[in-house]
């Protein structure tokens, strides 16, 4: 990864660039340019279903396969005192919206995903060794804990995703293959 200038999500970018990443923030609408152009050397940000709808597929060769940062785990955000102050009928069906969607991207990325990743015919596999990609996982645990130090907030999250990522360890497969 050293000096490869990516595209992606911030906490995967700033993890990342231990290993030399360099992160890169252009607007959505440039990537593809960035892409071509040479600005950019990659994109850490979705699954095959996203890149072959927004045409990333087109323009890059290859689809790492390990797994960066986890599925889809619905990024909602409000302001606290904002949110304090909306009504609890409004609340609800701002969060029935989000459970839709929560829906709505399993059904779009899983089920697209395993047949692009079959069939496709615009991106290869490729992987990080397994030995190399354990470390990097080892890696993530110190990484998780120094973001769940910044608030109570944060640590819960963090806990939330370690007793997830416990739990799937621990069911094996079709959950884990390590």
């Amino acid at each position: 990864m050293e000096g490869k200038r990516v595209f992606g999500v911030p906490t995967a970018g700033r993890f990342l660039s231990r290993y030399g990443l360099v992160p890169v923030t252009v607007p959505w609408d440039d990537v593809e340019v960035a892409l071509q152009t040479g600005e950019l050397d990659g994109v850490a940000w979705c699954g095959f279903t996203e890149a072959y709808e927004v045409g990333w597929a087109d323009i890059c060769n290859y689809a790492l396969s390990n797994n960066v940062t986890g599925a889809w785990c619905g990024s909602y955000f409000a302001n606290s005192d904002s949110w304090a102050k909306v009504p609890d009928h409004l609340k609800q069906l701002f969060r029935s919206t989000i459970d839709q969607s929560h829906y709505y991207r399993q059904v779009w990325y899983w089920g697209g995903e395993a047949d692009l990743r079959v069939n496709g015919e615009k991106l290869e596999l490729t992987t990080i060794p397994a030995e190399e990609w354990d470390q990097v996982v080892k890696d993530a645990e110190e990484f998780w804990e120094e973001i769940a130090e910044t608030s109570e907030r944060t640590r819960r999250v963090v806990d939330t995703f370690r007793e997830y990522n416990a739990l799937m360890e621990k069911a094996g497969i079709p959950y884990r293959y390590s």
